[in-house]
């Protein structure tokens, strides 16, 4: 019988080789073998670049998966699995991918040296809790016992801390932009606020406004301007 079975995490995570990704899992089945509901029945054929195997769901349903998905950890069910899971939670399919999505990004920025904002995170020495880091049910249930819905986001309430059930809470990606540590404050009429709020306040584009502030302008008057800035120079 097959030993131990990397799950999805160990395959991206783990290694600091370039051998060790998912492909390379090569391990010969043998029938009879488990993964979660799966059950290996044999058949493997190679279609295009990648092995499929015929499995029986504990479910009872059969079908041809890809091999590597399967002794990966990726695949656990014919499908059923996953739609117990949107059940349980209440979510669509849609609603279901956006939270995984948020589980799966909080770990990335964490682990993954590769990614664009782990020099935010992970380099900062921020982690994800071991209730939540291989669990992303247990993740699922503290969000949803917690009001998340599909306009929220994860937020730290203490930035210096990592992600555990005691310091995150969800919050919309206005009021996340708000906090940012990197919130760029702009004095305008004798009033602070961050570009964000100004932007709110005025009724302004905000992502207009922040690349004007990106490009070196920083007089609030054609900062905050409504419209197209060369409209403005044509008058002036």
């Amino acid at each position: 019988m097959l030993g131990y079975a990397p799950n999805a995490f160990d395959l991206k995570f783990v290694s600091a080789t370039k051998c060790c990704v998912a492909i390379e899992w090569r391990i010969e089945m043998i029938k009879g073998d488990r993964f979660c509901r799966l059950v290996y029945l044999g058949e493997s054929q190679k279609i295009k670049k990648h092995t499929y195997g015929m499995f029986r769901c504990d479910c009872g349903r059969e079908k041809r998966i890809r091999i590597d998905g399967v002794s990966g950890g990726q695949i656990k069910s014919c499908g059923c699995l996953y739609h117990e899971r949107c059940n349980e939670f209440g979510l669509n399919s849609i609603e279901y991918e956006r939270l995984y999505n948020v589980w799966a990004n909080m770990r990335k920025r964490c682990y993954d040296t590769k990614s664009d904002r782990y020099y935010a995170y992970g380099a900062k020495g921020i982690t994800v809790c071991d209730e939540w880091k291989d669990d992303f049910h247990a993740f699922a249930k503290f969000a949803i016992d917690n009001g998340w819905n599909s306009k929220l986001s994860i937020e730290r309430i203490d930035l210096a801390k990592g992600y555990e059930p005691q310091n995150c809470i969800f919050i919309t990606m206005k009021q996340q932009a708000r906090n940012k540590t990197s919130n760029i404050k702009v004095n305008y009429n004798g009033e602070i606020k961050c570009i964000a709020e100004w932007c709110e306040v005025l009724g302004l584009n905000d992502k207009r406004t922040y690349r004007r502030y990106q490009l070196g302008i920083r007089n609030p008057d054609i900062l905050f301007y409504p419209g197209d800035l060369r409209g403005l120079r044509r008058r002036a």
